[in-house]
């Protein structure tokens, strides 16, 4: 994903293609296009259009994502993610106008990503809250999967995880095993059988989730320790044994020196998975440093620093 500064788009399209780019994932935003429940703004259509004939203009293929932890005010106060029958109603409304407006300019669609930590986002409270939100998000990816497919690939972006207990405690065990399934089971296990089952609730199956999507993408985050990229990897493969993978990439370290570290161990596991694994792409975010991030491979005056290297030449 690209930095916020939108004047200079068409630039960093080009730089990330000659750096080695051939995707990039753009945020639709929303809040910001369906300011008002059933209205869209047509400026910020118009924008997002733009944003995207400018990525294929530079040679990249444009996947978009429907969902951020930024909701529509309209919406969170009608309830939101919370209220499942809010949701159901409003959530798959915004996909298909979605899909009607940018469909012909898309290469592939990511509802949404992140899903264990975005339900600790949307409703931060109980360990209950949180299954709760995440029933309701896995129904409104099918939902989503009910109208996306059968045109651009539709991935997800699973915030997995090795879980461990800290100790043979019952109750550390028992929590550990909670987090488990809500990182794994609740989606790779429903994508594969159909059966929805989150720790707490009566497991049930739910019509159209089976095969719910075309990639296994998985958002590489800080909690996925370097060596064990590819117990995740062959996890996830094993979870989904027909359907190919992705990454999404999120170098750790606070210099550039202890990020480019950490893509080089990435892209060590995968090289080493390769031969045994369907990886279709590696996504690393963020592209470009922002105010509040210095984090980018590129600095705000887009000079490539060592990591973007790391990445792009291995």
């Amino acid at each position: 994903m690209l930095g916020s500064d939108t004047t200079r788009l068409g630039d960093d399209f080009h730089l990330a293609t000659l750096l080695g780019a051939t995707r990039v994932l753009i945020d639709v935003p929303w809040a910001e296009m369906q300011p008002r429940g059933g209205m869209l703004d047509g400026d910020v259509i118009e924008a997002t259009q733009r944003t995207l004939e400018l990525a294929r203009d530079a040679g990249l293929d444009p996947w978009c994502r429907l969902l951020q932890p930024s909701l529509p005010h309209w919406f969170d106060n009608e309830g939101g993610f919370a209220d499942a029958r809010m949701a159901g109603r409003h959530w798959p409304r915004w996909v298909e106008a979605v899909a009607d407006e940018l469909g012909d300019l898309v290469a592939g669609w990511v509802p949404f990503d992140e899903p264990y930590a975005l339900a600790a986002v949307l409703s931060p409270g109980a360990a209950r809250q949180h299954g709760d939100l995440l029933d309701t998000l896995v129904v409104a990816w099918r939902d989503a999967w009910r109208i996306l497919r059968g045109g651009p690939p539709v991935a997800t972006g699973l915030d997995v995880a090795m879980v461990r207990p800290a100790n043979d405690h019952p109750k550390v065990v028992a929590q550990a095993r909670r987090t488990d399934q809500l990182r794994w089971g609740v989606w790779l296990d429903g994508l594969t059988t159909g059966n929805l089952s989150i720790p707490g609730r009566a497991d049930r199956e739910l019509p159209d989730l089976a095969g719910a999507c075309d990639i296994v993408g998985l958002a590489i985050t800080p909690a996925v320790e370097p060596t064990d990229l590819e117990a995740v990897l062959f996890r996830a493969a094993e979870m989904a044994p027909d359907r190919p993978l992705a990454l999404t990439f999120r170098a750790t370290g606070t210099t550039d020196a202890l990020r480019c570290t950490s893509i080089e161990a990435m892209w060590r596991s995968v090289h080493r998975s390769s031969d045994e694994l369907r990886l279709q792409s590696v996504l690393i975010t963020p592209f470009i440093d922002t105010d509040g991030s210095r984090n980018g491979l590129v600095t705000r005056e887009r000079e490539p620093k060592d990591s973007a290297h790391s990445f792009f030449q291995s």
